[in-house]
């Protein structure tokens, strides 16, 4: 048994000579023996009485609409005019908020005895009474309805009678008779308390009663508040997180809840989904880890030898990954023959923010030289590493796995070997064509551009048709038919009516020596041989609408290649007389992955390690790099702007991605 401060040693005293109970006193010792390793901020209340006072008037308000109205048919309309009345009287944007300590401190500094009899009184209570809990071992129990804090940082400390007193009569999920009808009755009750109070940007508004506000909520706070929430009324509940995606950066948090009739777990976003409704088995999801209150012993965390590094990802003892209750993973070994004393290797995947991220670990077999790795997944490109004190190292080459009926084989990565000759690489992106994307360009097919003299186009032209769908680059479209027209339109196809074009110019010849004009962007080059048409294009002008102030903020006309009018079918261009156009130029809608010309760049290489080639400021739509290693994997870096990068080869010249061009189970 751990020494406890504050005398939580008074919490023991209590359950084995005041209210003795044999149960409540192991609860008890679970929490106290696992509380070191949870850490909460201390909160900073300004005007507590005030806090109180208003949200008390907004539980009184929705319990009075429920009764009115019924659970769930409260009029949005309602909600919105009692919203308003309100914001006379407290507008959240003026009311004083909860703020933090900076320092993060152990919950044996922070939680006293009172508050934790009086959240194990309630835990037990609803153990005994709710019907979606009743089934639950101790075991279970302990870790789905006891703890306090869903994860080993918490801000707020909250127990669960209090939380209990709140919901209970909020959100009435005791009452429901399946746990996703118990769900969406805590998603509506939350959603309409913060209806009733509105938006704020006081970042200040925090602990209880930044439930009740819209806008400053991430996915962290709002698994966790609903995982609290959600246990105090009786619901077995746990946070979990996807510990990074394939193809972009971050990780998400999300609550998962446990049907002790099937036993089996349903993960969902609290406030936004039902359970069933979350799905892992999209290869862009990877490891799935489930927040734990108790020390888990088969983590990193204490698998390590002494002094050993842990990258920071695996670094709690309150995690256990639980990949496996919702998609098939697979053990693997790999050969180790290293000269380290370390007990543990892992395998990153790639990740933008850094080049790699740590997702899984593996015990290390010195005597066979091997690592053997529990719960890896197909299809996903891994770097084995290890860490010392000096930093990361790779042990053995990249990989994936393919699975076929069942079983699943390590496939290196085509193109990459040990030559040391060097080349030259002329790039064109930084990241693949996503599929949806290539469905915009594909739905442009069958688009017309029309010229007309009447404004309602009842007589028009067909100037040019889109017969073939736009690569994502900003290219010239020339029309047959030459006249002059005082509206333009461009068409969407019948099947397909959004005008998913980007950054269009309707081009016309200086030689006609119009006064509504500017310049014409360039076209896009992807090779040396485009730029000398660039250059030499200096008579080609672009048409300005008579409404000047339009081709300022227009989706169409922004210069944004992720923005576009999709909501409508027509894009018209007004003159004040007719002119004559020429040709047009446009991007379809994209991603604007392509290499962006005054952008900075770096090339890096895979060799034990991203190692970088150099940096380039983009002049054009591709970048030419020399003395580069030849057959590695690549990555390509915008340093200016922008989020999604993925490894890639080369192949007969062509950039080849890692997940859309070499693993053929992800296409």
């Amino acid at each position: 048994m751990r020494n406890h401060s504050r005398g939580l040693d008074e919490v023991l005293h209590h359950y084995k000579h005041v209210d003795k109970d044999s149960l409540k006193y192991e609860a008890a010792v679970f929490l106290l023996e696992n509380m070191p390793y949870h850490y909460s901020s201390k909160e900073i209340i300004e005007d507590s009485a005030t806090l109180e006072k208003w949200r008390k008037e907004t539980d009184a308000l929705l319990t009075m609409l429920q009764s009115r109205y019924g659970y769930d048919a409260i009029p949005r309309d309602k909600i919105d005019s009692i919203r308003l009345e309100r914001d006379s009287l407290y507008a959240v944007t003026q009311l004083n908020g909860i703020t933090y300590s900076n320092n993060l401190l152990c919950d044996t500094a922070l939680v006293t005895p009172e508050f934790l009899i009086q959240h194990i009184d309630n835990a037990f209570e609803v153990w005994h009474s709710n019907r979606f809990a009743k089934r639950l071992s101790f075991e279970e129990f302990k870790e789905y309805i006891l703890p306090y804090s869903s994860l080993q940082y918490h801000k707020s400390l909250n127990n669960g009678n209090t939380l209990n007193n709140i919901f209970v009569p909020l959100v009435k999920c005791g009452r429901s008779e399946t746990l996703v009808e118990a769900i969406r009755r805590y998603n509506l009750a939350i959603w309409n308390l913060r209806g009733l109070n509105g938006r704020t940007d006081n970042k200040s508004m925090a602990g209880i009663y930044s439930m009740y506000i819209n806008g400053i909520h991430d996915c962290t706070d709002i698994a966790t508040w609903g995982c609290d929430i959600l246990r105090a009324c009786g619901i077995p509940t746990v946070v979990e997180n996807v510990i990074g995606y394939r193809d972009f950066v971050g990780k998400h948090y999300h609550c998962s809840v446990y049907d002790t009739d099937k036993s089996k777990w349903y993960p969902f976003n609290a406030e936004s989904s039902l359970p069933g409704e979350l799905s892992f088995e999209d290869p862009a999801s990877l490891n799935v880890y489930r927040n734990t209150f108790s020390a888990q012993k088969n983590t990193p965390y204490f698998l390590r030898n002494e002094n050993e590094a842990v990258p920071a990802e695996l670094c709690t003892p309150c995690i256990k990954d639980v990949t496996s209750e919702y998609r098939k993973v697979h053990c693997i070994t790999l050969p180790w023959n290293e000269c380290s004393d370390n007990n543990l290797a892992y395998l990153a995947t790639f990740n933008a923010n850094g080049g790699r991220k740590v997702v899984t670990w593996g015990v290390i077999d010195t005597l066979m030289n091997r690592v053997t790795f529990e719960n890896t997944l197909p299809g996903i490109l891994y770097l084995p590493v290890y860490y010392t004190k000096d930093g990361c190292n790779s042990f053995f080459t990249p990989f994936y796995l393919e699975e076929q009926e069942g079983e699943v084989r390590i496939m290196e990565i085509p193109g990459i070997d040990n030559d040391t000759a060097i080349t030259e690489l002329c790039l064109t992106r930084k990241f693949p064509r996503k599929k949806k994307m290539v469905s915009v360009a594909e739905e442009l097919v069958g688009g017309k551009f029309l010229g007309s003299n009447s404004g309602d186009f009842s007589k028009a032209h067909l100037l040019y048709t889109i017969t073939k769908a736009p690569e994502p680059l900003f290219a010239e479209y020339k029309f047959k038919k030459h006249a002059k027209y005082q509206y333009y339109r461009f068409q969407a196809p019948e099947n397909n009516p959004h005008a998913n074009i980007s950054h269009l110019e309707w081009i016309t010849g200086s030689e006609h020596g119009y006064v509504n004009v500017e310049q014409a962007s360039r076209e896009h080059c992807l090779a040396p041989t485009d730029t000398l048409k660039a250059i030499m294009d200096t008579a080609s002008v672009k048409l300005l609408d008579r409404d000047r102030n339009r081709m300022t903020w227009a989706k169409e006309y922004d210069g944004n290649m992720q923005t576009a009018p999709g909501a409508y079918r027509d894009i018209t261009l007004s003159l004040d007389e007719p002119q004559i156009v020429t040709a047009v130029r446009f991007a379809p809608l994209n991603a604007d992955n392509g290499i962006k010309a005054g952008n900075l760049y770096r090339l890096n290489y895979w060799d034990k390690g991203w190692k970088t080639c150099g940096e380039k400021v983009a002049e054009y739509e591709y970048l030419k790099f020399e003395n580069v290693p030849s057959n590695k994997l690549y990555w390509l870096e915008n340093l200016t702007e922008g989020k999604e990068e993925m490894p890639f080869t080369i192949v007969n010249g062509e950039q080849k991605f890692i997940y859309y061009d070499i693993i053929k189970a992800m296409q």
